[in-house]
């Protein structure tokens, strides 16, 4: 069964709506994150539709998780990017900082649950030597990494567009 596009997105909207039009991720969508066309709102709603599509194939096949708590926890998963202590900080330390700074923010500011936030902390698995608990948290690590391969590689595509780039 084809699952379209279109319906992901507006599933995603409709069970992360108050999230999606929260200050903070307003806000990031100004934050770059992955190449310079890309930012973290529109990496993580990315990773919200591809988490949910997988969910659904894993269901066509017997296995269901919650799709709320999926979609949500992957709307938030790298909301401690918008942190400026996190943003500013080297590289290789923000992948260390952001999953406890954006599980901080996802219980103060979103009231997440428990399984979402153990979802947000343990996103960067295998980075974060702690993997996730859940089915849910395994779909957001397994999306996560599935978008941010797709936003490097269409950066290096659109650089190799570059005519001091291209082969003979």
């Amino acid at each position: 069964m084809y699952i379209k596009r279109e319906e992901l997105g507006r599933d995603v909207v409709r069970m992360g709506e108050d999230i999606i039009r929260s200050a903070r991720f307003e806000k990031a969508w100004s934050i770059p994150h992955h190449s310079k066309e890309g930012n973290v709102a529109l990496h993580s709603l990315s990773t919200a539709a591809c988490a949910l599509r997988y969910a659904r194939q894993l269901a066509q096949r017997g296995t269901v998780v919650s799709e709320v708590d999926l979609v949500r926890a992957a709307l938030l998963h790298d909301i401690g990017m918008t942190e400026d202590d996190v943003f500013f900080s080297p590289s290789r330390l923000k992948a260390y900082t952001h999953p406890q700074e954006g599980c901080r923010i996802a219980r103060e500011e979103y009231g997440v649950n428990d399984l979402q936030a153990d979802a947000i902390l343990h996103h960067m698995w295998p980075i974060g030597h702690i993997p996730p608990h859940s089915a849910e948290g395994w779909l957001i690590v397994a999306a996560d990494k599935t978008c941010a391969i797709h936003e490097v590689e269409r950066a290096f595509l659109h650089k190799m567009q570059h005519p001091s780039l291209r082969l003979a």
